[in-house]
């Protein structure tokens, strides 16, 4: 059995890219996953149902600095980014991946989409539909696992597919 994950990330204050994501993922994932700068609280009924974490632009102390969760029995770690200083580099995302037994890592902050796999753990980005970075177009992410690997989907907000990436072999680190 697969399963799916639903996964966005800097909306800053964007109500209408989370509603449009909510409404377009919700019935068909298994997790909603914000990865912060959303600019709303907790409490914020346009947050209701999403797992959140706490970007450099939310209101302070909104949301925890970083959540695990579970998809296909892999551990899966939240984060925003910008305490990993991933404008800089991915070492120290790569350290907070081992340090917390990560399979998959997904995180936001650049505005930058991209999937990667690196020492058994997978990475995932899924970009900003508002402010993507310059020459990305807007996008969020989908990562869909089962038997046959995962396969990460960044999608516009729009509904059509931007790019899709396969790893066909991963499985995670544990």
């Amino acid at each position: 059995m697969g399963w799916r994950l639903a996964v966005l990330s800097d909306t800053h204050g964007s109500r209408e890219a989370v509603r449009q994501f909510r409404e377009r993922e919700q019935s068909s994932s298994d997790a909603l996953i914000h990865c912060g700068d959303s600019e709303f609280t907790a409490d914020d009924p346009d947050m209701k149902g999403f797992l959140a974490v706490q970007g450099n632009c939310d209101p302070p102390g909104a949301f925890a600095d970083r959540l695990t969760t579970e998809a296909g029995g892999l551990r899966v770690l939240v984060v925003h980014g910008h305490l990993e200083d991933v404008k800089s580099g991915m070492l120290r995302l790569r350290y907070r991946a081992a340090e917390t037994g990560a399979d998959m890592v997904l995180f936001g902050h650049t505005h930058m989409y991209g999937a990667e796999e690196a020492g058994g753990v997978l990475y995932v980005n899924p970009g900003s539909p508002r402010l993507p970075w310059p020459g990305n177009p807007p996008t969020y992410a989908t990562v869909e696992g089962g038997e046959e690997g995962v396969t990460v989907r960044f999608m516009r907000p729009d509904g059509s597919e931007a790019e899709a990436k396969n790893f066909p072999h991963f499985r995670g680190s544990r």
